[in-house]
């Protein structure tokens, strides 16, 4: 970056949301090697703490922790209180909700959940959080995106709608907040190797197999890319490590590849397409 330091350029604190496992907590890693105090969400109490342990036995940091579900209705005011006092120069909002059925099989419950998780909080979060940024003149705002808000998938269709938002609230926000001095843009993640993709239980109807961690750090090139890889990726942008940052950021080379040939591509082929391998992955 420049000859300030990462905490002089974005603040003191960094907020992430979803920061308990996988990329989350590599994103946060990321963050408290360079200095960064962090104030991590997640719905697992147990997990939380086990992640804010280890980070702090890892990094001269403060580490503060909230057990809370981004889709509750009185979001704000719970992660308001919570960063009350604090200057957050850095908000992540990694928290996803992701169903994964026919979208008329879905009950509308997790239909509103997914909308207040993957729309709702993010867009209200970051109107919170980047207003004092904008006044400070610094600061960065990242969403989280995923490869699924690109196309139309059969049995993620609620999920990949949901995420083609914030994809889109996070380019736009490249463009209104860079004069004010706050970077804000959305990281695109493919598939990744977390416990939650290898141990999804569904997963078993295609015969693919249950992995630990070991097993995960040993898989071949091609196969899902590590956490880590992830959340290096990401602090590479916001390092400006050869980067200029720009509304939308991928995890992977293939993955903004892939992007640009879909852009290209038939959308009937490429919807198409999708479904199959969807079905006869979760079918």
């Amino acid at each position: 970056m420049t000859d300030l330091t990462f905490a002089q350029r974005y603040g003191e604190w960094a907020l992430i949301c979803g920061g308990s496992t996988g990329i989350g907590a590599a994103f946060a890693a990321e963050a408290a090697s360079r200095g960064v105090n962090l104030l991590l969400t997640a719905r697992r109490a147990e997990v939380l703490a086990a992640t804010a342990k280890d980070l702090r036995d890892r990094f001269p940091v403060e580490v503060r922790t909230l057990a809370a579900d981004m889709g509750r209705p009185d979001v704000r005011e719970v992660i308001g209180d919570f960063a009350a006092g604090l200057e957050v120069g850095l908000f992540i909002y990694n928290a996803a909700a992701e169903p994964q059925s026919l979208f008329l099989d879905t009950p509308v419950e997790e239909l509103a959940a997914n909308i207040a998780v993957n729309v709702t909080a993010p867009t209200m979060l970051t109107w919170d959080l980047a207003k004092p940024m904008v006044a400070r003149g610094r600061g960065g705002v990242v969403l989280v995106g995923s490869m699924a808000s690109l196309l139309g998938m059969k049995l993620f269709i609620h999920y990949g709608a949901a995420k083609s938002y914030e994809l889109i609230l996070g380019e736009g926000l490249w463009d209104e907040l860079r004069d004010h001095g706050v970077d804000a843009f959305t990281y695109v993640v493919g598939s990744t190797g977390t416990p939650s993709w290898y141990n999804n239980p569904r997963r078993l109807n295609a015969d693919l197999p249950m992995f630990d961690e070991q097993q995960m750090a040993e898989q071949a090139e091609g196969a899902p890319r590590r956490p880590e890889d992830v959340g290096a990726g990401l602090f590479r942008v916001l390092d400006r490590d050869g980067v200029e940052i720009g509304p939308r950021h991928y995890s992977h080379p293939d993955d903004e590849a892939t992007a640009i040939y879909q852009g290209g591509a038939s959308r009937t082929e490429l919807v198409s397409e999708a479904g199959k391998a969807t079905s006869s992955i979760w079918y």
